[in-house]
């Protein structure tokens, strides 16, 4: 599995993300984030991290300019769904830094603002990323990596979390089903400041639905 290359950039193409690099007189063709691709000068040379990702028979590689930003795609390809060409679109469109951002911020409108990444598409990467976005305080490019979901949030609204915390765990629901939807709570709400009361309204009806659907799902198992 190919990790990093140094060698002579002779072509790229912006508009299809693909460059050309030869080292020891192979070419190796890349996919570039559209960001780090325009800066690319050709026939220079350049060193670029490397995301190797074979699917079926297909083999291709993956460029990024430092081994931070590669091991951050790592992270965007671990949501459900999301595979290697949307991820791309995402650093192309925002840059490490900025999606970063956007996803601490729980911002989807502009998150999906990247090309073929719809507004759910952009729910699941806030959603998924919260706690994993935690893991990354060893980038130390990224300014923002060391500062957590909730270091994010109001004081109010922290406490409104634990509160909504306490009171699912109280009623009977598990860890894992309450993180996910008071995530997705946060997210969905439109209110700047929403209340414990209109977030707790929506964590019930969001896990009674999950249910239902979990029972409906046993019982025609049940009778096949």
């Amino acid at each position: 599995m190919l990790g990093f290359i140094q060698g002579k950039l002779i072509s790229k193409n912006v508009e299809s993300l693909h460059c050309v690099v030869l080292a020891q007189s192979v070419g190796y063709e890349v996919l570039v984030p559209k960001r780090s691709i325009e800066k690319l000068p050709v026939q220079s040379d350049v060193c670029l991290w490397l995301h190797t990702h074979v699917r079926e028979d297909v083999l291709s590689l993956y460029g990024f300019e430092s081994e931070n930003e590669k091991l951050f795609f790592r992270v965007l390809l671990s949501v459900s769904g999301l595979g290697p060409k949307t991820a791309l679109s995402l650093l192309s469109e925002h840059g490490a830094d900025s999606l970063i951002e956007l996803i601490l911020g729980k911002r989807v409108g502009e998150i999906a603002k990247a090309p073929g990444v719809g507004k759910k598409t952009a729910e699941r990467l806030v959603i998924e990323l919260a706690g994993k976005i935690e893991k990354l305080s060893w980038a130390k490019d990224y300014s923002q990596l060391s500062e957590t979901l909730n270091a994010k949030l109001p004081t109010g609204l922290l406490q409104i979390r634990e509160d909504l915390s306490s009171a699912l765990v109280h009623l009977g629901y598990l860890p894992h089903q309450i993180k996910g939807t008071i995530e997705k709570a946060m997210t969905a709400s439109s209110d700047k400041e929403p209340t414990f009361e209109s977030l707790l309204k929506f964590c019930l009806k969001e896990l009674s639905n999950r249910s239902l659907s979990s029972g409906r799902l046993s019982s025609e198992v049940g009778n096949g």
